[in-house]
């Protein structure tokens, strides 16, 4: 490694592709994060120049931990200019997989002025700055419930029988980087269905320059902490904690993707005071949610960004969100300490119902128009144990809570180490903006402790494993009472050289939820437990620098009660082509799914366009092709990409159901997108 190529051929040289790296860190596809994703690969997009990189843009990276950020930037300002990024090797907290890893997302560039020396001018910044203009169009070739005809006299009586646009979905994004000191972005997008562009966003952000941190204008995200107060960013999975959840305070950062909740729309400010950083963010911005019956409140929340239908379209900005808050981070040495707070106000209160049995467990949901929460979050580093956590008290209108996540880490020996997770989520906390490691996907009642190893004691095997006991205090949806929850998972990945590495991941789950026993005169509800089992094998081969291959099998066993288990599997197969040189890629994809049910569903990372999550759950039985290729018209500068999908099932003559049914057993997609850099 340490003779590999230089500059922009060494990217090109890795032995990781994209998708192999997705499938090592989704442990746990269904609940994968979205918005993580979408922000690495927009890191993968445009890789840090490693002579310029600073700890805080490594610490984007959730599988480096915090000793791996420190060693790089370390060797890169005692050993002077990289020249090739198989220097990593000699970075010793790194193991094999990070190295790998960090192909994808760091490169060694030309020699400019160094953004440490000086505050470039105007001009300079201009001269060095990059750009980007990426255009996505999806054609469906097949037409869903909600886009055919309907009699007038019909559609007068029920207006939300049909979906207002057409079916196509357009994206499109602009993104400016004046030396990392100055960014700029616009995003839109209209999804299918809706009518007209549907979303319009942008931003403007300076960096690093003086005593001034960062400041944005315009869409932004915030994340102090451990995420219990505020988090507007990333969720990371439990597999990814074992690295990442020792670092704290993300800060402010730019909100550059299409998704339409989980952000912030104002100004915000993060001062550099020598050891102190102060931050202070404002925001307004309309979001919608659903009224009650007699229109007092809001029932709910509304978070999924469409506007197909009269009804959603009707729902869209009836809700005004302020939020202001700030952030006081003092650091020296191996200490760490932060404070936050956030005030949330809403122009219409949050009533949602709990006055049946059915809606019970809503007792505790957020309620009222006002929400203020406070934290302090802490960290601790002596020589291989650290300590770092937060925790978070709630005043609201109703409720008063509070909140607790505490990580201890101890680094046994340079090949072993284990961690430690406690969570305490109260079930009268409210955190309206607050996004953290557990089950739940909001941080109240919750209970949990996990304990996790990573081992590289084996040659050329790196393991991990965890297990992770939950409590749940109050009911949750399809759960009368307090309940219990197991979950477990062991993954290896043998690697012995570049050219091929064979990951193998067994993981179990299981939850108790409510279970109908019928009896001879009655039937009772007992808490049964929901056991899913999954296994994992992957093959990935660099046949030579041209073609790869990656070979998966995936299966699944569901029990629940004395119901019969549910069993599913998928087999795939993807080859992929690329020209070293100019970039050109095909990749052509082919996965078989047989499962019982949807309970027994799989799930597979394809390979996708730039700025699109690729997770596909399988269920039924069937078969899934996806041909992609990415053709470099102008070299470096200009690319067409397109991916054509088709999904035929065998079992099945209808597709979906409502508005979204496919009155036939396959459906095809195309996916065409332009990018220009510039």
């Amino acid at each position: 490694m340490a003779n590999a190529a230089f500059c922009q051929t060494e990217r090109e040289d890795r032995a990781m592709a994209w998708e192999d790296f997705v499938e090592l860190m989704a442990e746990e596809e269904e609940v994968m994060d979205e918005d993580l994703m979408e922000q690495l690969q927009e890191l993968y997009a445009h890789p840090f120049d490693i002579n310029e990189v600073r700890k805080e843009d490594l610490e984007q990276l959730p599988f480096l931990n915090e000793e791996q950020v420190e060693g790089i930037v370390k060797y890169v300002k005692e050993n002077g200019r990289v020249e090739s990024l198989g220097e990593l090797l000699f970075v010793r907290e790194l193991g094999g997989k990070e190295r790998e890893m960090l192909r994808l997302f760091l490169e060694v560039k030309a020699s400019r002025p160094n953004r440490d020396a000086q505050i470039p001018t105007i001009r300079t910044m201009l001269k060095y700055a990059k750009q980007e203009m990426v255009w996505r169009t999806d054609v469906p070739f097949y037409e869903k419930e909600g886009y055919k005809d309907v009699a007038p006299e019909v559609l007068e009586k029920s207006p939300n029988k049909v979906y207002r646009g057409d079916k196509y979905h357009h994206t499109f994004r602009y993104n400016f980087s004046g030396m990392n000191h100055v960014l700029a972005g616009l995003q839109m997008e209209k999804d299918a269905g809706e009518k007209g562009v549907d979303y319009v966003a942008g931003y403007v952000m300076l960096k690093d320059i003086g005593w001034l941190k960062r400041a944005v204008l315009g869409n932004y995200k915030v994340s102090f902490g451990k995420g219990l107060a505020v988090n507007s960013g990333m969720k990371f999975g439990k597999m990814m904690t074992l690295s990442a959840m020792d670092r704290m305070d993300a800060g402010i950062t730019k909100h550059s993707s299409t998704a339409e909740t989980g952000y912030f729309t104002g100004g915000a400010v993060t001062l550099q005071l020598k050891d102190w950083q102060v931050s202070a963010f404002g925001s307004y911005r309309k979001e919608e949610g659903t009224y009650n019956n007699d229109s007092t409140g809001m029932s709910s929340l509304k978070k999924d960004g469409l506007h197909r239908t009269q009804l959603e379209r009707s729902k869209k900005g009836n809700l005004g969100v302020s939020n202001w808050g700030g952030n006081v981070h003092w650091e020296h040495k191996e200490l760490r300490l932060s404070a936050t707070f956030v005030f949330t106000h809403l122009d219409v209160p949050l009533m949602p119902k709990h006055n049946t049995k059915a809606c019970t467990y809503r007792y505790y949901n957020a309620s009222g128009n006002d929400f203020l929460v406070g934290s302090v979050a802490y960290a601790y580093r002596y020589k291989r144990l650290s300590f770092s956590g937060e925790t978070a008290f709630s005043n609201t209108e109703k409720q008063n809570g509070v909140a607790s996540l505490n990580i201890f880490r101890w680094r046994a020996n340079s090949t072993n180490s284990f961690m430690l997770i406690g969570r305490y989520y109260g079930a009268k906390f409210i955190s309206l903006n607050g996004k953290a490691f557990g089950e739940n996907s909001t941080v109240q009642n919750e209970e949990g402790v996990l304990l996790g190893w990573t081992s590289k004691a084996i040659r050329n095997v790196e393991l991990e494993a965890y297990v992770d006991a939950m409590y749940f205090p109050w009911w949750k949806q399809g759960v009368s009472e307090s309940s219990k929850g197991y979950e477990g998972m062991v993954q290896a990945l043998y690697a012995a050289n570049r050219k091929w590495n064979l990951l193998a991941r067994y993981r179990i789950k299981t939850k108790q939820k409510d279970f109908m026993y019928k009896g001879h005169s009655k039937t009772y509800t007992l808490l049964d437990y929901n056991t899913n089992q999954s296994v994992k094998l992957q093959l990935n081969c660099n046949l030579s620098s041209s073609f790869s291959l990656r070979t998966s099998a995936t299966g699944t066993l569901v029990s629940f009660g004395i119901d019969p288990d549910e069993k599913g599997f998928a087999i795939g197969e993807n080859v992929r082509w690329q020209n070293p040189k100019n970039k050109c890629r095909i990749d052509l994809g082919i996965t078989y799914f047989n499962t019982d049910s949807y309970n027994a569903r799989v799930y597979n990372n394809e390979p996708t366009l730039l700025y699109s999550f690729g997770s596909t759950s399988y269920y039924d039985e069937g078969i899934r092709t996806t041909l992609l290729a990415s053709v470099p018209i102008v070299k470096q500068s200009l690319f067409i990409n397109a991916k054509l999908g088709m999904t035929k099932y065998f079992n099945r003559d209808v597709i979906g159901s409502e508005l979204e049914m496919i009155e036939a057993s396959h459906r095809e997609d195309l996916q065409v997108q332009v990018r220009w850099k510039f």
